[in-house]
This record gives C-alpha cells, structure tokens and sequence, in this order.
C-alpha cells in the first residue's frame, strides 16, 4: 500500500504501513521521551479587557443619565450599545471558554474549530502553514493557521493563537514530521 493511502486501523489513523505513535504495540518511532504539550491561547488580559468593555458598554445603556452623559445617546443609540455589550461578552466567554484554541503533543493535534473541540492524531495532519487571507477591496489582510487534514482545511485565526501563526506552523509541522 503507498504511504499516501490513509486507512482507519481500530480508531486510529494509520498511514501506510509505517509504524506511528499510536501504535499499541512496540516502542514510539521517534527517539528520546515524547515532548512535552505546547498550547497556544488567547491571553487572559485581553479576556478581562473584553468583559470589563462590555460591563462599561453596559451600563451606559442601561443607565438614562449616563447615556445621556456619555453622548446623548437615545433609545435607539442605547440598544446598539447594549447590543455592543453582548458582543463583547460574547467574545471574552468564547475566549475564555475555548482555552487552549490549539494544543499538540505526542498523540496529535487538540484545536477549537468553530465552537467544538476537535483531536486529531498525527496521522490525520496533512500539512501546517501559515497563510495570509487577503480581501483587496477592503485591504483586509488576516493572518491563520491553516492545519490541513484528511476532511479538509481548518483554519485558526492569529486572534485564536495570541500570537503570529508564522512560529506556529513551524512547530507544529516539525512536531508533525518528527512524530508522524
């Protein structure tokens, strides 16, 4: 069987015939101890920041003399701030919630995609890169983490990761080459 055939040996994902970390039996093909997981999350002080914008945005909708304050906001202006308010809420339990968006160690990969958790063994990675997805008439550019697997593309956006998926996608494909 070519190695780029993939087929499903008891519930792992084995390429080819060559011997994978999942195996049941006999000694992991890479040498040393496995490595230590590395995680990659959105950080806590941007959390914080989230929740404690959308209780400011809160309050000014909620509070008449304060909205008046603030911009003479009438009803109309206070419902959009409120709607603001969720938003923000919204996005700091997502954060918090979806912590680590992308984990990976000996056994796979462990990633957030949309609101689920997902495993995905070695196996089943294709490739990791970095990639930038550009909208040229609105000159928006969003750097993502593309992990591309056996069911298709997942991408992981660097707001996701806390940080630039350049470095990324570097280690975890040299994870994905030293492991699988």
């Amino acid at each position: 069987m070519p190695p780029e055939r993939l087929r499903l040996a008891g519930a792992v994902w084995l390429r080819g015939d060559m011997p994978t970390p999942f195996a049941a039996a006999g000694d992991p093909p890479h040498a040393g101890p496995p490595p230590a997981p590395t995680t990659w999350s959105p950080p806590l002080w941007r959390v914080g920041l989230y929740a404690l914008a959308g209780l400011v945005a809160a309050l000014v909708a909620a509070v008449g003399p304060l909205a008046d304050r603030v911009g003479s906001l009438d009803a109309a202006g206070r419902l959009l701030v409120g709607v603001l308010a969720g938003g923000l809420w919204a996005l700091a339990g997502r954060d918090l919630l979806a912590r680590p968006a992308l984990r990976v160690d000996a056994d796979g990969v462990d990633l957030v995609d949309g609101l689920r958790r997902r495993h995905l063994p070695w196996a089943a990675v294709v490739g990791v890169r970095a990639d930038t997805l550009t909208h040229n008439r609105r000159a928006v550019h969003l750097r993502t983490l593309e992990v591309e697997t056996i069911d298709g593309p997942i991408l992981l956006t660097r707001r996701q990761l806390g940080t630039d998926p350049g470095p990324v996608a570097e280690r975890v494909e040299e994870l994905r080459r030293s492991l699988g």
